[in-house]
């Protein structure tokens, strides 16, 4: 199931037990969304290809105490940056912002839809918390966590995941989601040698490709190398995060996004603003619109983040 039907699925659930949940849909159609407008009629709002309105709707009925969710192509968030930064933001009003089809999700369909800067423009609204789940258990406990804890979040819904990670955090708590961070592979108790130790960060579909590359470092022995999901985007975990990255000198972020403002910026400003001597990589995708046409796999591995490619930079940087 994808993230997307896992999570509405679920919060479905639980408005058939509450009727103050409110779904806001901007698309044509789905059939969980389809179960919801049938089922609960009066808690379910196709705001058609508008997708500013919808956010101007759903800002309204959380002012007067509703749990919105907001449902649309994570391409159209930009659409409707004012109406999330006024409306929703400024105004205090807690909604919860689906962006289903992340980066390169909805490839083949060209750049429209294909949001790779994402990351860089909602970051940059104050107050906003954002999640980049890789998998269905960290999804389902968002839902959780959206209606115990009402804010003005964007969840980065991926359209499909990688098999390497899915089965990760089987038995994911509130504690250990709201740490935003987790470790997935080594670990600082395994780094007793003198090789460089190397932290790699990422999230959202590129931890499988994480997991392939912390796989090929550990069979050359060249380095030591350990492997973080960094879920939380904003705010970062930074206390915790400082602890996970004693005893490391490299640390390299992998991202389907362009570097500009995306989640190796985050990183970058974690070490400067808290004065920490990392080397460290960025790895992302060019600063470009991806015209080419191809399937998610193909268009990230020709755009320099291949399994192979991510690898060999990796190698050349531990040098």
């Amino acid at each position: 199931m994808t993230q997307r039907d896992t999570f509405i699925s679920n919060l479905f659930e639980k408005a058939k037990q509450d009727k103050d949940i409110i779904m806001i849909s901007v698309d044509m159609g789905a059939p969980t969304l389809d179960i919801w407008r049938e089922t609960l009629p009066d808690q379910f709002i196709a705001a058609g290809i508008s997708e500013q309105n919808a956010i101007n709707v759903a800002a309204g009925l959380s002012s007067q105490g509703k749990k919105v969710y907001v449902y649309f192509m994570a391409s159209w968030v930009a659409r409707c940056f004012e109406q999330i930064r006024y409306s929703c933001a400024m105004a205090n009003n807690p909604i919860t912002i689906l962006g289903n089809g992340v980066a390169l999700g909805y490839a083949p369909a060209g750049p429209a839809h294909e949001p790779n800067e994402d990351i860089a423009y909602m970051r940059s609204i104050n107050h906003i918390e954002i999640h980049s789940p890789a998998n269905n258990n960290i999804v389902k406990a968002l839902v959780d966590l959206t209606l115990d804890k009402p804010k003005l979040r964007y969840l980065r819904l991926e359209r499909k995941f990688a098999s390497e990670v899915e089965d990760l955090y089987p038995n994911m708590s509130s504690s250990h989601l709201n740490s935003g961070l987790s470790l997935v592979k080594g670990g600082i108790t395994e780094l007793k040698n003198d090789k460089k130790k190397v932290a790699i960060l990422t999230n959202g579909y590129m931890l499988g490709r994480g997991y392939k590359v912390w796989e090929k470092l550990l069979s050359s022995n060249s380095c030591e190398a350990s492997l973080y999901d960094i879920w939380k985007l904003k705010p970062l975990n930074s206390n915790l995060l400082k602890q996970n990255l004693k005893g490391y000198d490299h640390i390299v972020t992998i991202e389907e996004q362009s570097l500009d403002g995306g989640f190796g910026s985050i990183i970058s400003e974690f070490i400067c603003d808290n004065q920490l001597s990392f080397k460290l990589l960025r790895l992302g995708l060019p600063e470009k619109f991806i015209f080419e046409n191809g399937n998610r796999d193909h268009l990230i591995d020709t755009h320099g983040l291949s399994v192979e490619e991510i690898y060999n930079k990796i190698e050349n940087f531990v040098k």
